[in-house]
């Protein structure tokens, strides 16, 4: 059986010296800093001038985004006879662009009409109305003029205020059933109440005929929101919110902590989380 080779005493202290410079080296950088920190580092006045311009600069281009992913149209055109896919490559979503084709089939005949159809934001609706053309039918006259048809009383149509909805007065539309009625209902409990009309497209399994129904039934004009306090929600009700993540959440209960309590609603805006559309959504549905 061999021996174990035997360490002399020059080598043990060889050894020995050698790992104390090994350590001395690897702590040295840590020692300078301590024994000599140096003077603070001084941002010039200009220079910080520079990080508050960019500052506001990012902050202005993160909100006009929304804005400027819209498009206008090559050439003139009659919205009438436009697809899905070149609504679409105007900015709309494919849902949005589903809707305005349901609305084109009766059709429109000016920029008014066009107007009306509320899933074409403003911004959208500024790039285009200068390119866009009707064609007059007006001027044609028909060989045999038709004989008119009795006059029908019409029943006035039942306006709903959106801030008083109810499934009853959802189910008396004609066209929406016990379905769209509950889940109509159970995202405006979630929400805390419907702002503008294209937040039902947001309801589950919503369709761009049940939704033409419904606009053309529900009054806007006065909604109730229902909002959130983030000085005093946990986690768990943030999370409920349609408009707020799980991550969002902790980032708001985490904001709050370290900040001592919001004193403003544009705090919110400092989390990493929460971009400039995220903060658009969420802002009528919070408060301090």
């Amino acid at each position: 059986m061999s021996q174990q080779p035997k360490l002399t005493k020059r080598s043990k202290s060889g050894l020995i010296a050698w790992s104390i410079l090994a350590l001395g080296i690897a702590l040295s950088p840590r020692i300078i800093r301590t024994l000599y920190p140096g003077d603070p580092i001084a941002v010039e006045i200009t220079v910080q001038k520079k990080i508050q311009a960019y500052k506001k600069t990012a902050r202005k281009n993160a909100w006009s985004y929304k804005k400027n992913r819209y498009h206008a149209p090559p050439t003139k055109f009659n919205p009438n006879e436009y697809t899905k896919a070149q609504w679409m490559a105007l900015g709309l979503s494919e849902k949005q662009a589903e809707v305005v084709l349901k609305f084109c089939k009766y059709p429109l005949k000016s920029n008014a009409d066009l107007k009306r159809i509320f899933v074409i934001p403003d911004a959208l609706f500024e790039q285009i109305k200068d390119s866009t053309f009707y064609p007059d039918h007006s001027s044609v006259t028909p060989r045999i003029q038709p004989i008119p048809p009795p006059e029908k009383k019409q029943q006035q149509a039942i306006y709903y205020r959106i801030e008083t909805i109810d499934s009853t007065q959802l189910v008396s539309i004609k066209g929406i059933g016990s379905f769209y009625a509950k889940m109509i209902m159970r995202y405006e409990r979630s929400l805390g109440g419907f702002l503008k009309p294209e937040q039902l497209l947001e309801v589950y399994k919503m369709t761009p005929d049940i939704y033409a129904l419904l606009c053309a039934r529900l009054d806007f004009s006065a909604p109730n929101i229902r909002r959130i306090s983030i000085n005093n929600a946990t986690v768990e009700v943030l999370d409920r919110h349609p408009y707020i993540t799980r991550w969002q959440a902790n980032s708001i209960v985490k904001m709050r902590i370290q900040l001592g309590g919001f004193q403003s609603i544009q705090e919110l805006r400092k989390s990493h989380l929460i971009n400039a559309e995220d903060f658009e959504k969420l802002e009528p549905y919070v408060s301090l």
